[in-house]
C-alpha cells in the first residue's frame, strides 16, 4: 500500500491561526500578548491579519509558551509518561511518522511497541485511520489551523498480506505545539461498539468533525 505523504517542510505553520489561537486560549488581548512578547500591539495585529510572519525568535517564544501552559515537565518526561499511560494515546508527526504510543494503545491494537513506533502510519494501518490522517493534513491540522477534531473510525492494521479489523474507535484529536516549532497530532481514543460507531457518525455528520482554530 502506497500513500503520498507531504514532507513536513511542505506544511508551513499558519501563524495567524497559531497566534490568535494561543492568545484566545490564554485569555489575552492583542496588547497583553504584545507585552508578553515585547513587541507592539500593531505588530501582533499584523501577524494575526497575515500581513507578516513573526521572527524565528518570536516563533520559538510562542511555542515555548504553548508548551509551558500545557505541561510543567520536559518533553522527554512527557513522552515517557504517555508511553506508560493505560489509555489509548498516540503522537504522530506531520510526515505520518508515529513518534510515541501508550500501553493502552498497544493493548488496543494487540501489537508490540517496536512494531509501530518510528513507522509511518500508512505503513501500519489502512482504511479509516489513513483517511483521517489525510483529512487532517488537508485541513491544516499540522499548520496550526485546527483547534481539535473528533472522529469515529474502524481500525484496520496491516499484517503482512492480511488485514485484521481490531475494533471501532472513537477518537479526540488535538494539536501539540512543541518547541521547535513543531505541531504534532495527539490521538486519544477508546474502543466502542458498532452501535456507538453508527451513533457517533450520525452525530458528527460523518467520520470526522474538524474544529478550526479561527
Amino acid at each position: 500500500m502506497t500513500v503520498e505523504i507531504a514532507p513536513p517542510d511542505a506544511l508551513p505553520i499558519h501563524w495567524p491561526s497559531v497566534i490568535k489561537h494561543y492568545r484566545l486560549s490564554a485569555g489575552l488581548n492583542q496588547s497583553e500578548l504584545a507585552d508578553q512578547l515585547a513587541v507592539t500591539q500593531t505588530m501582533v495585529s499584523r501577524w494575526e491579519a497575515g500581513g507578516a510572519n513573526p521572527s524565528r525568535r518570536i516563533q520559538d517564544m510562542l511555542f515555548d509558551y504553548y508548551w509551558s501552559t500545557s505541561a510543567t515537565i520536559s518533553r522527554d518526561v512527557w513522552y515517557e509518561r504517555l508511553r506508560r499511560n493505560p489509555v489509548s494515546l498516540a503522537v504522530v508527526e506531520a510526515s505520518g511518522l508515529i513518534r510515541a504510543v501508550s500501553r493502552g494503545f498497544l493493548r488496543h491494537i494487540q501489537t508490540e511497541r517496536n512494531a509501530i513506533e518510528t513507522h509511518h502510519l500508512p505503513d501500519i494501518f489502512s482504511g479509516d485511520l489513513v483517511k483521517l490522517y489525510e483529512t487532517l493534513v488537508a485541513s491544516g491540522f499540522f499548520e496550526g489551523r485546527v483547534s481539535s477534531a473528533e472522529s469515529v473510525t474502524e481500525l484496520v492494521i496491516e499484517n503482512g498480506h492480511e488485514q485484521a479489523v481490531h475494533s471501532f474507535c472513537h477518537g479526540i484529536h488535538r494539536p501539540v505545539f512543541m518547541p521547535g516549532p513543531e505541531v504534532l497530532w495527539l490521538i486519544a481514543g477508546a474502543p466502542v461498539s458498532a452501535t456507538v460507531f453508527r451513533d457517533v457518525r450520525r452525530r458528527i455528520g460523518g467520520p470526522v468533525l474538524v474544529k478550526r482554530a479561527l
